[in-house]
């Protein structure tokens, strides 16, 4: 698996690629953006960043368990975690 820098996440914040750091993981939601419960429109406000502390305000522990594993890509490298 890959190590990621926020400036790496950072480029990816569009439809065409939506990446978000959660928790020092970093995850490609693109394929997901219309099956988002909360809908589309808040993923791309979030992509690109450390969405950390909006995600866990707004999911259940086990999303990150049993949705999130298969749109993992990587982790945030150390020099771009905000931990």
């Amino acid at each position: 698996m890959s190590s990621y820098t926020l400036a790496e996440v950072a480029k990816h914040n569009t439809e065409e690629s939506a990446w978000v750091a959660i928790q020092g993981n970093v995850y490609d939601v693109t394929k997901f953006l219309d099956e988002h419960p909360g809908g589309k429109k808040i993923l791309l406000k979030n992509s690109g960043k450390d969405a950390t502390s909006k995600f866990v305000n707004y999911h259940p522990e086990y999303v990150l368990k049993e949705v999130a594993p298969k749109f993992k890509i990587g982790t945030l490298s150390e020099d771009g975690a905000k931990l």
